[in-house]
C-alpha cells in the first residue's frame, strides 16, 4: 500500500517525522496506520513529550475559541522538540504552572485506546473542565453513551459516567490521536445531542486528514441538529491510499523459547489510588473525573513515582502501561528520573517491518494479563536497548498470565520484570 500525503497546516511547524511515521495496518476496513513517535502508544518516548504535546493541542483550542494566544505557547512548543529531560521537565512545569482559563468549563471525552492519555492531558489542562474516556471494557451496567467506530479493529465505544455528568448545556470536546474521516466523532456528537443536547462541540486531534467531502459532513451535522463544531489539530492535509490493505500478517509475534532467567518483582501502588467500580481506579477518568480532583492524581502520581523509582535497578528502563490505562503509568513514568522511556500495549494488530522509515520494527502478541479473552500487542522493543520494564496494570493478575511477559524480557535481553498493580498491599518479590 502506498499512501500519498498533502500538508495543509502545521502550525508549530513541527517536521512530520516528529509527529508519526505510518505501517500497515492488519483490518480489511483500513489497510494504513498513522503511528505516532510523540504519543506513547506503539513507540516508546520520553514520558513528559505527550504530556507536553496534550498542551500544545489544548492551547490551539484555547488560541482558536478565545482569539488569544496562550501564555508561553511559543517557549513550551521549543522545549517539546528536545529530547533532554531537564528541558523537558522545564516545558511540562510551564504547562502545569498556570491552567487556561475556560469559564464555559469544557467536558473532554478521550477515544480510547490510543487517545485515553492524551485526552487527559488535555484536561489537565483546563481551567474547570471535567473529564471522561471511552472505554471497551465490559462493564455490568448500561453506559449512558454508546457508538460505533466503523474502520477499528474493535468498534464498540461506551462512556459509564452517571447520567448528571452530561445533564448540562457545557461545551463537549473530543479528543482523538487522528481523525481520517470524522465518521466516529460524529457518532458520539449524534448519541450525547439525542440524550443530553447542547450547541457545542470541538474535535481536537493530533493529526486531521479529513477530505473536502468529509468537512461537509460536518457542516450537515452542524446544520441538521442547529450545533457549532469546532476542529483543531497541531497537523492537518489529505491522505490518498493506493493499494489493497492486509488481511493477515506472515510476522512471527511470539518470542524464542526463554534462554535465561528473569527476575519478576511485583509492586503495589494502591494505597495511593481510589478503588471505584469491577475492579478499576477512579483516576483514569473512565467513570468521569472533575479539574478540582486534578492535584490529588498529581500527588498520587508523584508519590507512586518516588517510591518506584527507588526500586530501579538500571540506567535504562522501560515502562509500559495496559491497554486504555495510560495516563497514570505514563505520569508516573515521567516522574522515575532519567534514562526512562514509555509505551503502552495495544488491541491493534500492526504489520512489523524492520526497514529505514518504517513505524513497526518488532512486535509480539499475547494474552492481556488482565483478562485473557482479548489479545495485546507490543512492539518497537529492540535488543540489549534496556536493563528493566516496569509493567504497569490496573488490575491484579496471575503469575501464569505474567507468563508470556518474562518469555518476551528474555528474548529482548531484559534482567528485571517490575509488575506495578493498583491494589493491595506492600512489595513482594517472585
Amino acid at each position: 500500500m502506498k499512501l500519498e500525503l498533502v500538508i495543509s497546516d502545521n502550525p508549530h511547524s513541527i517536521p512530520m517525522d516528529k509527529l508519526f511515521l505510518t505501517a500497515a495496518r492488519v483490518n480489511k476496513n483500513r489497510g494504513f496506520l498513522f503511528v505516532s513517535t510523540v504519543l506513547g502508544k506503539h513507540m516508546p518516548v520520553h514520558p513528559l513529550k505527550p504530556l507536553i504535546l496534550s498542551g500544545l493541542l489544548a492551547m490551539e483550542y484555547f488560541e482558536k475559541t478565545k482569539a488569544r494566544i496562550p501564555d508561553k505557547k511559543k517557549t513550551i512548543a521549543e522545549k517539546f522538540l528536545q529530547n533532554d529531560h531537564a528541558i523537558l521537565e522545564e516545558g511540562y512545569s510551564l504547562l502545569k504552572n498556570k491552567k487556561l482559563p475556560f469559564p464555559e468549563q469544557p467536558i473532554v471525552i478521550g477515544f480510547a485506546e490510543t487517545a485515553t492519555a492524551l485526552a487527559h492531558g488535555v484536561f489537565d489542562c483546563m481551567e474547570g473542565a471535567s473529564f471522561i474516556h471511552t472505554t471497551r471494557e465490559r462493564m455490568e451496567k448500561e453506559p449512558v453513551l454508546a457508538f460505533e467506530e466503523e474502520h477499528s479493529h474493535a468498534v464498540s465505544h461506551q462512556c459509564f459516567a452517571s447520567g448528571s455528568f452530561f445533564s448540562n448545556d457545557r461545551p463537549v470536546v473530543l479528543v482523538d490521536d487522528e481523525i481520517t474521516t470524522g465518521k466516529t466523532a460524529i457518532n458520539i456528537i449524534r448519541d450525547i445531542q439525542k440524550k443530553f443536547p447542547r450547541k457545542e462541540y470541538a474535535i481536537l486531534s493530533i493529526l486531521d486528514w479529513r477530505s473536502d467531502e468529509h468537512k461537509a459532513a460536518f457542516r450537515r451535522l452542524e446544520e441538521e441538529l442547529d450545533i457549532n463544531v469546532t476542529t483543531v489539530s497541531l497537523l492537518s492535509g489529505n491522505i490518498k491510499a493506493i493499494g489493497a490493505p492486509l488481511e493477515k500478517s506472515s510476522y512471527n509475534f511470539h518470542p524464542n523459547e526463554r534462554q535465561n532467567e528473569i527476575k519478576m518483582i511485583k509492586h503495589d501502588a494502591g494505597d495511593q489510588f481510589t478503588f471505584f467500580s469491577s475492579s478499576y481506579i477512579k483516576e483514569t477518568g473512565r467513570f468521569g473525573l472533575v479539574d478540582e480532583e486534578t492535584s490529588k492524581i498529581d500527588q498520587a502520581c508523584l508519590s507512586t513515582a518516588k517510591h518506584l523509582r527507588a526500586h530501579r535497578t538500571g540506567a535504562r528502563t522501560l515502562c509500559i502501561g495496559t491497554g486504555e490505562f495510560m495516563y497514570i503509568p505514563m505520569r508516573i513514568a515521567a516522574g522515575m528520573g532519567g534514562g526512562v522511556l514509555y509505551q503502552s500495549s495495544t488491541r491493534s494488530p500492526v504489520h512489523p517491518n524492520d526497514r529505514e522509515g518504517y513505524a513497526i520494527t518488532s512486535g509480539y502478541t499475547f494474552k492481556n494479563p488482565e483478562d485473557q479473552e482479548i489479545q495485546h500487542f507490543l512492539y518497537n522493543i529492540p535488543y540489549d536497548a534496556y536493563d528493566e520494564i516496569f509493567y504497569f496494570l490496573e488490575k491484579d493478575a496471575t503469575d501464569a498470565a505474567l507468563e508470556p511477559l518474562l518469555n518476551i524480557c528474555s528474548d529482548r535481553g531484559i534482567k528485571v520484570l517490575h509488575v506495578v498493580t493498583f491494589f493491595g498491599r506492600g512489595d513482594a518479590d517472585v
